[in-house]
C-alpha cells in the first residue's frame, strides 16, 4: 500500500537522538492513524553509528559514506521516497501523538509551498523556539552591527516580539520556516527542485524557501502541531559544524546580496559596539503578569527563544548543553513587545 507520508530524518553523528526520532514518529503515525514511512538517512557517521541506526525501526535506511550534509542526507531521502506529501526532519526533533496531522493538513493546501510546527525546546514545552528569523539586507546588517543603534533595535526587538507572540498563538504566513521539522507536497519539490547541497550546514532551507516563495507558494506557520526540538544536537555531532556553518553563509550572502552586498555585510560586523548589561546570577527571573522572558545568544535578543512569566522561570537544566557560554536574558510586555529589563548570564565552563 502507497504510504500517505514519507519521512526523511537525517542523522550525522546522533544515533541515539535519531533512535528517538523514529520511535517518536512510529507513535506519533499509530496515535493519528497515519499511512506513513520512515526513512532514515545517515551522513558519513561510522559503522558504529550506522550499526546502532539499524535497529532503529525505519523502514529504509540509507548509510551515505559521507557527509554530504542535511541537505545532501534529505536529497538522498528524496529520491527513495513514495507519498505525495514529504516530511523533512532533523535526527534531534521528538514528535508527540497529535504533531502530524495539523501539519500535513496545512501542506496539502495548494497555495502552501511549505509548513512548519511551533518548536519547543525542553521536556515541559514552556520554552518556544523562534517561528523563523526571515534574512534580508536592512535585518542582516543591523543584527550584525548589535549595539549601534540601540534605540533602533528596541524597536525591531518590539516588533519581532508582537510578530512571535502572534505566530504561537494564532500561526500564519511567514517569510522563513526554521529547518527542523518541514512538511512539503512533492508537486512542490518537483516544481522548485531538491535542496542545493553545496550548503552543507544551515541555509539549506533558507535557499529553498526563497525558490518556495519565488514560485509563488505561501509558507504557513502552524503552532497546533508541537514538536520538541533538541535545539544544535545535531550540530554538535559535526567535526568542522563552525567551518561548514560559515562556508554556508558566506555562500548565502553571496548569492543574495552579490560581492558588494557580502563586502557590506562583512564591514557591518567592524560597527558592532559591546553591549553593556547587568550580569544574573542564575538564569532565572520572577513571575511577571503579562510579561514574558527572551533569550539569545545575540546582544540583540533576535531571534530569541521565549517563554511566559505567569511563574517563575528557571532555565531547564536539559537545554545547556546547546547554550552559549554567554546569553542574553530580556524581559518584555506581552502586549507591545517592549523591553522591560536584559541581563547577560555565563554558562559555568564544562
Amino acid at each position: 500500500m502507497k504510504p500517505e507520508i514519507s519521512a526523511v530524518v537525517v542523522s550525522h553523528r546522533t544515533s541515539f537522538e535519531a533512535i528517538d526520532c523514529v520511535a517518536s514518529l512510529r507513535e506519533a503515525l499509530r496515535a493519528e492513524a497515519i499511512a506513513g514511512e520512515v526513512i532514515l538517512v545517515d551522513c558519513g557517521s561510522g559503522e558504529e553509528e550506522a550499526r546502532r541506526l539499524r535497529d532503529a525501526g525505519a523502514d529504509r535506511l540509507i548509510p551515505l559514506p559521507d557527509n554530504r550534509g542535511y541537505s545532501g542526507g534529505l536529497n538522498a531521502g528524496l529520491a527513495r521516497a513514495r507519498a505525495p506529501l514529504l516530511l523533512l526532519s532533523n535526527a534531534d526533533v521528538v514528535f508527540s501523538p497529535g504533531s502530524l496531522r495539523f501539519l500535513l493538513e496545512a501542506a496539502a493546501r495548494p497555495a502552501v509551498g511549505a509548513a512548519g510546527p511551533l518548536c519547543t525546546w525542553d521536556g515541559s514545552g514552556r520554552l518556544r523556539l523562534p517561528p523563523g528569523f526571515a534574512p534580508g539586507f536592512a535585518r542582516d546588517f543591523l543584527q550584525l552591527s548589535a549595539g549601534r543603534f540601540p534605540r533602533l533595535e528596541r524597536r525591531r526587538f518590539a516588533a519581532f516580539a508582537r510578530e512571535c507572540l502572534e505566530l504561537w498563538r494564532e500561526g500564519g504566513s511567514v517569510r522563513h520556516l526554521t529547518g527542523a521539522v518541514l512538511a512539503a507536497r512533492r508537486d512542490v519539490l518537483d516544481r522548485v527542485g531538491r535542496f542545493d547541497e553545496r550548503f552543507l550546514l544551515e541555509y539549506e532551507e533558507t535557499e529553498w524557501e526563497d525558490r518556495v516563495l519565488a514560485a509563488g507558494f505561501e509558507l504557513r506557520y502552524e503552532p497546533r502541531a508541537r514538536v520538541r526540538h533538541l535545539y544544535a544536537r545535531s550540530s554538535l555531532g559535526s567535526t568542522d559544524s563552525a567551518g561548514r556553518r560559515r562556508a554556508s553563509r558566506d555562500l548565502y550572502v553571496r548569492r543574495r546580496y552579490g560581492r558588494f552586498g557580502a563586502r557590506l555585510l562583512d564591514a557591518a560586523g567592524r560597527l558592532a559596539r559591546p553591549v553593556i548589561v547587568e550580569r544574573m546570577d542564575e538564569p532565572r527571573a520572577a513571575r511577571r503578569e503579562g510579561a514574558w522572558i527572551a533569550i539569545s545568544p545575540n546582544p540583540s535578543l533576535l531571534p530569541f527563544v521565549g517563554a511566559p512569566l505567569d511563574e517563575d522561570f528557571q532555565l531547564p537544566p536539559e537545554t545547556l548543553a546547546s547554550l552559549p557560554t554567554g546569553a542574553f536574558f530580556r524581559t518584555f510586555r506581552a502586549c507591545d513587545g517592549e523591553p522591560l529589563s536584559t541581563f547577560r548570564w555565563e554558562k559555568a565552563a564544562a
